[in-house]
């Protein structure tokens, strides 16, 4: 059974995204720098305002898109994303906590993953759906590769005025929250790599002021950032 028939009664509106534009979208990637105490007290700070909290963005002007590890980390923080992009490959107690408490997923369907989106979509209500191949009525393509660059995509796409970028630690080592067993680092290198690429190609055409969270530690740079925060 595809993604399309799974979500055919529990897909949501995708006007829901609205709440992106204009508003200011910390986009948190599920790179090693989020392990970092400095990195979390930063994402504190700027979800302060949301903390326990889902889908209030349009009243509070800060968007949460996490992509799929990052969930977890957000949650041992307190923090509920607007949004969540998946694959499926992270934690599964995180994103049905995420769910739970009001995040809207954007599950992506891939060649990889069939067996992940049979057993585990029916378990969401609050599904969009996307393919990286011709859109369905209700599977979209918003752009992108990993659910990193994927969710910068979703902020862009969305005409985000702001776009923060956390944990898009593209050429650093898989982090913890990406993914405990990696079973082909070299194919997982290259798949990042090709996102930082995507990131880099988007971000130099965009109207956002982008800014690029990083740590000593973990620096990467991408084309097209407005400005670059070292923590």
């Amino acid at each position: 059974m595809n993604l399309s028939t799974l979500i055919s009664n529990e897909r949501i509106d995708p006007k829901c995204f609205r709440k992106i534009q204009d508003n200011k979208a910390l986009v948190i990637g599920a790179g090693p720098s989020i392990e970092e105490s400095t990195v979390q007290s930063y994402i504190l700070e700027i979800c302060s305002c949301k903390k326990g909290k889902s889908n209030n963005a349009v009243s509070e002007d800060i968007v949460v898109i996490a992509a799929d590890g990052a969930t977890e980390m957000c949650l041992d923080l307190g923090i509920i994303p607007d949004f969540v992009v998946t694959d499926l490959d992270g934690d599964y107690k995180s994103l049905v906590r995420a769910h739970s408490g009001g995040s809207i997923m954007v599950i992506h369907a891939h060649g990889d993953n069939i067996d992940k989106i049979t057993s585990q979509v029916p378990s969401f209500s609050n599904v969009i759906g996307t393919t990286q191949n011709f859109p369905l009525k209700n599977v979209y393509n918003f752009g992108g590769f990993t659910d990193g660059d994927r969710s910068v995509f979703l902020a862009d796409g969305f005409l985000a005025r702001e776009i923060l970028l956390v944990g898009m630690d593209f050429d650093s080592k898989i982090g913890f929250f990406s993914k405990r067993k990696v079973p082909n680092l070299e194919l997982k290198k290259q798949k990042l790599q090709i996102g930082k690429y995507l990131v880099g190609m988007l971000l130099e055409n965009s109207r956002a002021l982008v800014t690029h969270i990083t740590t000593s530690n973990h620096d990467s740079s991408f084309y097209g950032v407005n400005k670059y925060k070292v923590l």
